[in-house]
């Protein structure tokens, strides 16, 4: 492993940082980026305990800031369960294009515990010009943490974890109140969006307002603003990652 990671400068220009982070946003997300635990392909196991030591906040902190970069900044993924760190978008500044590269690449996606983590760097691997083999993240035969069933029609399927995760940062009417109206939106239409992590549906449909006009909450129909709804969360979710 190195024993430096490099940062842009442009890190403290961007616009999603200037105008979003607060100050312990940035200095935890540095933490994120830079601290002894970090490896090749951007997804660590790091304790919260851990975390907490290292940058002198308490563990309460830790975990609230945590969740401040995954569901506000949409910057990485902690896993609780596997106590596993994913850096999204680490490939683009960390990982080069030389051939070189893959073997040691794929020995550490394959070491992944969590197996969203792993199919995520797994795309992004095999994305890469220089791969000529395939690889296939559910061959390692990890155990599939299982998912359960939400909604009337059910199709919101969440882990216990992200379930979990969801009511502390959302709270139970919110939450809710978006898992009725994507579930109603994926039986109206068969799930021709083609959602699959429902985590993430979730949160754009909390963030975004899905379903809400001036307020009132209206619940999807089968025409009128709730079919321009759901055309926009079509568009919008086929240029998400699946993570």
């Amino acid at each position: 492993m190195a024993s430096y990671r490099n940062i842009s400068m442009d890190f403290w220009t961007d616009s999603k940082v200037v105008d979003d982070f607060t100050p312990e946003d940035r200095y935890i997300y540095l933490y994120c980026m830079t601290n002894p635990h970090t490896n090749l392909c951007g997804c660590y196991e790091v304790s919260i305990k851990q975390i907490a030591n290292e940058t002198g906040y308490n563990n309460d902190s830790v975990e609230r800031l945590l969740k401040r970069l995954d569901s506000a900044h949409n910057v990485i993924r902690y896993s609780a369960q596997t106590k596993e760190l994913l850096i999204l978008n680490w490939c683009r500044y960390n990982w080069s294009t030389s051939e070189k590269l893959n073997k040691p690449l794929l020995s550490e996606i394959r070491k992944v515990k969590n197996d969203r983590f792993r199919e995520y760097l797994a795309a992004r691997y095999n994305e890469r010009s220089t791969v000529t083999a395939q690889y296939n993240a559910a061959e390692d035969g990890h155990h599939e943490v299982p998912r359960h069933k939400h909604g009337a029609h059910g199709w919101v399927r969440l882990t216990e974890e992200e379930y979990a995760r969801l009511i502390d940062d959302l709270g139970e009417e919110e939450l809710t109140r978006c898992i009725d109206y994507i579930d109603e939106s994926a039986q109206m239409h068969g799930n021709k969006n083609k959602w699959r992590d429902w985590n993430l549906v979730i949160r754009k449909c909390s963030r975004e307002r899905w379903g809400i006009r001036g307020g009132n909450g209206s619940r999807p129909s089968a025409s009128g603003s709730a079919m321009d709804d759901l055309q926009q969360l079509h568009q919008m979710y086929a240029s998400e990652e699946s993570l």
